[in-house]
């Protein structure tokens, strides 16, 4: 035998779907920004759900690890094995870069802070290379913040070679299951915000004190609340086996419960918006983008941009913070008088940070990882053969 085959499968690719994560990834950005430099109360509705981005994410990973995974056998070590380590390859390398990135501004921000959150903000420092932080409240959000979501995946990770053979072989009673648990665990967590922070945004829980911001990154990030999204994200892969509606129709029904959404934000609750209830927007347009076989998303350029969209999600917070500490120490604060200028010049540098990330760190490494697992299996494979 003269190798051993790649640490996971390589399925045909799905190139709308890779373009899709880079509007997903900027309209995180967007969001973030617009309260960034003009405030939370300057943002438009359908901005203010920017964070929604974010259940994307969760179900388009559910989809597509059950797109690739969905003929092999998970309860084998050595494809358990692959598995993982194909998982650490495509996430590490960047989570990790952009979490070194962060570091100085945790830094600064823990030694400002007060207890008790100063000690759980600290421990972010150990627990988010870990994959841990969004499991702490106080820890979650502070060592680059959007990096929550990928100590949340880590999670689904390890879930998911459980989760996949049941949700295949029982799609109707996993939907009905996580339908329940969804709405359970939305309404307590809705009567236990209400409970601690009456009248405070759950999206913006500043001005309840420490403690609303604990609570609202317990109901937030928890991985256990947002496990469902990425069931779903299994069952969407369950149901596009079966029946594939026409694009413009999965287009149509995406861009009207977009609009049902944004126009209803305000009458809904924050967490169920939050955790979930926007995936009726984004399961259609999966199911579109799989379909899709040409048009500007199957574009290089646009594929191209869907690749760099991880790094630009991790890198965006720390640019901004970048950029407004030049302009306090060097610039006079000239960036915070022009907030165009300087939303504007942020987004440039994420974009260009991204693109080198994801070029010189993300993808290299990514290669040698993966050829490493597969000259270690293929060493193994010899020495069995002998």
């Amino acid at each position: 035998m003269t190798g051993a085959p790649p640490p996971h499968p390589g399925p045909s690719p799905l190139p709308a779907l890779t373009s899709l994560r880079f509007g997903a990834a900027a309209y995180v950005l967007v969001f973030h920004y617009a309260a960034f430099y003009f405030g939370a109360d300057a943002v438009p509705a359908a901005i203010g759900l920017g964070y929604s981005g974010v259940t994307f994410f969760f179900l388009l990973s559910g989809f597509i690890l059950a797109y690739t995974y969905r003929g092999v056998d998970l309860a084998d070590r050595e494809a358990l094995a692959r598995y993982r380590w194909a998982r650490v390859a495509r996430v590490a390398p960047a989570y990790l870069l952009s979490l070194a990135v962060a570091l100085p501004w945790l830094a600064a921000w823990v030694m400002k802070t007060p207890p008790p959150l100063q000690g759980l903000m600290a421990a972010s420092a150990v627990l988010a290379p870990l994959g841990l932080h969004a499991w702490v409240p106080g820890a979650a959000c502070a060592l680059n913040c959007p990096s929550w979501s990928v100590s949340t995946e880590a999670f689904f990770y390890l879930a998911f070679p459980a989760l996949l053979p049941l949700v295949l072989r029982w799609p109707g009673r996993a939907a009905a299951v996580t339908l329940l648990l969804w709405g359970l665990s939305t309404l307590g967590a809705i009567r236990a915000w209400d409970a601690a922070a009456p009248g405070i945004s759950l999206i913006s829980p500043e001005a309840g004190g420490v403690g609303a911001q604990l609570w609202a990154q317990a109901i937030k990030y928890n991985p256990l609340l947002r496990l469902p999204e990425f069931v779903a994200g299994i069952l969407l892969f369950r149901a596009w086996t079966r029946v594939r509606p026409p694009v413009p129709f999965l287009l149509a029904a995406a861009a009207l419960a977009a609009l049902g959404l944004v126009l209803a934000a305000r009458h809904l609750p924050e967490v169920a918006l939050h955790n979930g209830l926007t995936g009726l927007a984004w399961a259609p347009l999966i199911l579109a983008g799989a379909a899709i076989r040409s048009g500007p998303l199957v574009a290089p350029w646009a594929v191209f941009l869907g690749r760099i969209s991880f790094a630009l999600y991790l890198l965006h917070t720390p640019v901004h913070a970048l950029l407004s500490t030049l302009d306090r120490t060097a610039l006079g604060g000239r960036l915070a008088a022009a907030p165009w200028l300087a939303a504007a010049s942020a987004t440039l540098l994420a974009l260009a940070a991204a693109a080198a990330l994801h070029l010189w760190v993300e993808e290299p490494a990514r290669r040698r990882i993966l050829a490493r697992v597969s000259g270690r299996w293929a060493g193994r494979t010899v020495a069995a053969g002998r």
